[in-house]
């Protein structure tokens, strides 16, 4: 019997990396996955290669009526639901520092990584109580455990996923639903591989920000962290609530 064997998942952002790969995961032990994504084409995709089990949702996580209608289909079509995974979410390479930094960025950022997540509690949890109980892994980032300079924005989105899971972990753990937070560092993603890495240097990183190889454990690929959610989904973690677990090689240490 697989880790998730009848458990029932929306995961957003599930057409492209960290959250594709866990899609794969979750149904290859046994869950059924709503993949929650904007794009149609990666979303169909997304789903047809995790397999039987996985339906496509289209889903603005930036809009409250789009996520409120997700999470009424995912929970009618799968009978319930027990495991929300935000995983939607990403920065852009206008964000700066908060005296330099274009207020655009800040009016992209804040809804797609703060407000995303919490409209997905907003309307997921009343279904994992429905159901008995569940959890809910949210993405942080290493950069709300050490700060990011000088991309502000983004490190405030994800300090506020930190703040808002340990609320989350409090105020409904009597009604059985864990919420824990994943904090990678330097993940292969396609949107990272896209904007950092040089195609002759596979393992190292461009731009000021230092290289790839400076990372304790290297860099990690979205398998690495759709494990660390798979674990948080399952009975496994059935003790671990409001945890933040750097998923970062270490580098928040030096």
């Amino acid at each position: 019997m697989g880790r998730l064997e009848g458990k029932r998942a929306v995961i957003t952002g599930a057409g492209s990396g960290i959250a594709r790969a866990a899609t794969r995961m979750f149904i290859a032990e046994g869950a059924r996955v709503a993949v929650a994504e904007l794009d149609a084409e990666k979303g169909t995709s997304s789903a047809a290669e995790a397999g039987d089990g996985a339906i496509f949702i289209q889903t603005d996580v930036t809009d409250d009526a789009s996520v409120k209608a997700t999470m009424d289909e995912a929970a009618e079509r799968f009978g319930g639901l027990d495991i929300l995974f935000n995983c939607a979410g990403g920065s852009v390479l206008d964000d700066n520092s908060v005296t330099e930094v274009g207020l655009d960025v800040w009016d992209h950022t804040i809804p797609l990584d703060l407000k995303g997540p919490f409209l997905c509690c907003r309307h997921g949890v009343p279904k994992l109580i429905e159901s008995g109980g569940g959890a809910i892994i949210n993405v942080s980032s290493v950069v709300a455990l050490r700060g990011n300079h000088p991309a502000h924005v983004y490190s405030a989105a994800k300090g506020g996923i930190i703040s808002l899971t340990r609320s989350l972990a409090g105020s409904y753990s009597e009604h059985g639903v864990r919420a824990n937070a994943i904090c990678p560092g330097l993940i292969k993603t396609q949107r990272i591989l896209d904007r950092y890495i040089e195609r002759e240097r596979p393992n190292s990183r461009k731009g000021s920000v230092g290289t790839f190889e400076s990372y304790p454990f290297g860099v990690g690929e979205p398998e690495d962290i759709a494990a660390i959610a798979l674990f948080l989904a399952s009975d496994e973690s059935r003790m671990v609530n409001a945890a933040i677990i750097p998923a970062e090689g270490g580098i928040s240490a030096y």
